[in-house]
């Protein structure tokens, strides 16, 4: 019998029927602190909107405006101008941590145990964007935030910030929920072969919730650190997250993103590892200057320790 946390025993509608009501109260808060932060500092908000940056400089620490060029604009999100960003929370801190420590050592600490790096400069790129044959995706391919590269492992990170959970697919309608999903996704052998090899999920069955549907992300970054990854490599899929984010905390019955997959996805011999650290984790590890530190603070309430 799965344990309890594992996602077999899961699905999207009963994650949301634990976390839904704390999840609006907590992204209200959110939003309402980014309101505050623009408020306070109005030459870097836009002028049309409340808690959205003017441009992407304005959305970043003061003197890394430079980190731009880690994010082309084609990869941009929609909404990556605005205070809930994790896109741009991600380039902000990871990107800072990239240029003062290019080891990573930090990284390797907080998604600790991995194998240790054998590069002292692990190679790094941001929304990397995977070739149509690498999982057979014509159109709309996956883009792993955080690509990381060293010869003893092959990590794709996925950061969260207030995120409804880990991500789900785009079937329209109600079709995930009925199992009435689109072709381009039921023509995808290697997320289907992830979810069930990997995650042990359930069969897909015509008139209930499809398993894939909540974990898509999941299974999307699974699929490209299997793909991606050279035979001396281990592929690993680490997520980044809001401690205070029901859905990634936890919420009444459900444990959590982080538990549910190290539950799922850690099973003795998967061919993947998961790791996880937390925003609030991290900022203790990741160097940081005194700009960029203030920024975590003061923007996002992730506060560095003082040394």
């Amino acid at each position: 019998m799965p344990d309890a946390a594992h996602l077999a025993n899961w699905t999207g509608p009963k994650i949301a029927a634990e976390c839904s009501a704390t999840y609006n109260v907590y992204r209200a808060a959110k939003t309402d602190s980014y309101r505050a932060y623009f408020t306070a500092h109005p030459e870097l908000r836009d002028e049309h909107h409340e808690y959205k940056a003017r441009d992407l400089a304005s959305a970043l620490p003061e003197d890394w405006a430079g980190l731009a060029d880690y994010l082309p604009a084609a990869e941009r999100h929609q909404h990556h101008l605005s205070g809930n960003s994790s896109q741009v929370l991600a380039l902000g801190l990871l990107g800072v941590g990239l240029r003062l420590d290019p080891s990573l050592l930090w990284l390797w600490d907080a998604l600790s145990p991995l194998p240790p790096p054998r590069t002292p400069a692990p190679s790094c790129q941001f929304e990397a964007r995977l070739d149509p044959d690498v999982l057979d995706e014509q159109p709309r391919q996956t883009s792993v935030d955080l690509l990381v590269g060293d010869p003893a492992a092959l990590i794709c990170i996925e950061a969260k910030w207030v995120e409804a959970g880990i991500g789900s697919c785009s079937c329209e309608g109600d079709a995930p929920l009925t199992s009435r999903c689109s072709k381009r996704v039921l023509d995808r052998p290697a997320y289907w072969k992830v979810a069930t090899e990997v995650f042990h999920l359930p069969e897909r069955e015509e008139g209930s919730p499809c398993p894939l549907s909540f974990t898509y992300q999941a299974v999307r970054n699974v699929a490209a650190a299997r793909a991606l990854a050279a035979e001396e490599q281990a592929p690993v899929f680490a997520l980044i997250y809001d401690a205070e984010n029901p859905y990634f905390a936890g919420c009444g019955n459900w444990p959590g993103w982080p538990a549910a997959l190290a539950a799922t996805v850690n099973d003795l011999g998967s061919p993947v590892r998961f790791a996880s650290t937390s925003w609030q984790q991290l900022i203790s590890l990741v160097p940081l200057d005194g700009p960029a530190a203030e920024w975590a603070s003061e923007k996002h309430g992730l506060h560095k320790p003082a040394s």
